[in-house]
């Protein structure tokens, strides 16, 4: 009897052990408390989306040199192969390796090829016909780096795309004041620097943070010393324009200035300051050609994400959100801290979902296509998941990669099994799957009744297979938009099912009037005869 107690007591115990090693473990990769906003603007727990599911140093990588500053890192996909290049700043390099971090190269001397474009050095004569001497010299000069190699100075920014078949590396060379364009073994055929002073500022630095190029060809680059958004070249490395400019902040200053004018003259008003546009910190792009942008401010009037089409039009903008609050909400206090969202980068994944990464919570805040919240993981602090100074954010097939320049690593999140059923039900919906995704949406509420996301879900759903009964009770205290939609949207329905019998009962009405009427006028008439 004693043996069997004993055999009991371990047994419980190893199993007590088990459990709680569980829960520390679980604990260990996700550091940080998951919220949503309801409509007061307060949060409220729901479960985390996301886990840490390993973080990359120069030692896993196998360096022989630790990464020193790292700041931007970018994901490529070409074929059945996936790269993943990290800009290594104070090392003056790009790492290159696989999504399994095995296969590792470093990329740190570049040499200008036999079809380095020089013919965008030629000389052009003035208005009077006539070549500067400095002009030929700088051609000569160009064309004498055929051959030569180069090196990067501080390296912000990188893209990587397939053009025409070929794969095309761009990099902001930060401190050479450039935008060098590659292949994968460092041969370049292009920079792109400072354009011609008759059409740039000669006064504002040329140093490119990021850079992307979209499907034709040209290339963006963002200056964090230019307000009047980002430079374009085409493929040639002809200057275009500027492109994507944030709207002028109204705020005191201008306010001040509109009262002045009434007082002060021309010239007195052109020596006041006026108020200029604050430039975005960064960009992407995504697989429809949408440039999506993020400012770095809380400044009043300026729209912290904008989704800019071809045209050059924002489309958030358009939909009417240019009061959308992304990140955290204005001076929240978010269990136990108060903190101001700064967005640093942003990046859209293949279903076109939005992710922001805030530098002062550390946090990164995944919204649908439409701007609608849906996770927000990680944060500030030392423990695995959380970070001391991050500065870019990359996603990739499901995989959220962000990079900590202080801490020099990468951080690779995956979705957890709660995580992979919101994607799942939003994918099927987005695909046209409506009845499809009510399952999942609906395994979603039993594991989470908070999770606000869900009950949109089985609206839209709902509201797409024609039962609006219950798109209105799963809209109802949850979405304002939604039910609203929901309701017009059954006012059209009910109208257009009953549309003879609302006829009829209409012509009956005006007939039963017009014989009242006539009655009434017939028996006065009467009346007035006797």
């Amino acid at each position: 009897m004693v043996l069997k107690k004993s055999t009991k007591i371990i047994s419980a115990i190893v199993v007590i052990a088990i459990v709680l090693g569980l829960v520390v473990s679980v604990t260990a990769d996700r550091p940080w408390t998951s919220y949503g906003y309801d409509w007061f603007n307060e949060t409220y727990p729901v479960q985390s989306g996301y886990v840490v599911d390993r973080i990359i140093t120069s030692s896993e990588l196998g360096l022989t040199t630790p990464m020193r500053s790292p700041r931007d890192v970018f994901v490529y996909e070409s074929g059945d192969e996936v790269s993943i290049f990290i800009v290594d700043a104070d090392n003056d390099r790009i790492i290159i390796t696989d999504e399994n971090f095995e296969d590792v190269r470093e990329l740190k001397t570049f040499e200008y090829s036999d079809d380095y474009k020089v013919e965008n050095f030629l000389p052009r004569p003035d208005v009077s016909g006539n070549i500067a001497p400095d002009d030929v010299d700088a051609y000569w000069a160009e064309v004498g780096k055929i051959g030569t190699q180069t090196t990067l100075r501080g390296p912000t920014g990188i893209f990587v795309q397939n053009f025409r078949g070929e794969t095309r590396v761009y990099i902001a060379d930060h401190h050479n004041e450039r935008v060098i364009a590659c292949d994968l073994d460092g041969k370049i055929w292009m920079e792109y620097r400072r354009p011609d002073p008759e059409s740039f500022d000669p006064n504002a630095s040329f140093r490119p943070s990021k850079v992307l190029a979209d499907a034709a060809g040209n290339v963006y680059v963002c200056l964090t010393t230019i307000t009047q958004g980002a430079v374009v070249f085409n493929e040639d490395g002809g200057f275009r324009g500027f492109y994507g400019a944030n709207r002028v902040i109204q705020g005191a200053t201008a306010r001040l200035n509109y009262f002045l004018r009434f007082f002060m003259s021309r010239e007195m008003m052109a020596r006041r300051v006026r108020p200029t546009p604050i430039e975005f910190s960064n960009f992407t792009i995504d697989n429809d050609q949408f440039i999506y942008t993020v400012t770095e401010t809380r400044g009043e009037n300026v729209g912290i994400v904008k989704k800019i089409n071809p045209s050059g039009q924002d489309v958030f903008s358009e939909e009417g959100k240019d009061d959308w609050i992304w990140g955290a909400f204005m001076s929240p206090y978010v269990y136990g801290r108060t903190f101001m969202s700064m967005m640093v980068d942003i990046s859209v994944d293949e279903k076109g979902d939005i992710y922001l990464l805030d530098r002062e919570s550390g946090q990164v805040f995944q919204y649908d296509k439409e701007g609608y919240l849906m996770f927000v993981f990680g944060g500030k602090g030392e423990q695995k998941g959380l970070f001391t100074a991050p500065v870019s954010v990359e996603t990739h097939n499901g995989k959220v990669y962000v990079l900590d320049s202080t801490k020099n690593s990468l951080t690779v999140f995956k979705p957890t099994e709660f995580g992979e059923l919101v994607l799942e039900a939003m994918s099927l919906f987005n695909r046209g799957l409506y009845e499809e995704s009510m399952k999942p949406w609906e395994e979603v509420l039993k594991r989470d009744a908070n999770y606000y996301m869900a009950y949109n879900g089985m609206g839209n759903a709902k509201l797409s297979v024609g039962d609006f009964d219950e798109a209105l009770s799963y809209f109802y205290l949850h979405s304002s938009f939604g039910y609203q939609r929901a309701f017009k949207d059954f006012r059209i329905h009910y109208m257009r099912e009953n549309f003879n019998r609302i006829l009829a009962v209409a012509v009956a009405a005006v007939a039963l009037i017009a014989v009242t009427h006539f009655t009434i006028k017939f028996i006065r008439k009467r009346k007035a005869k006797s």
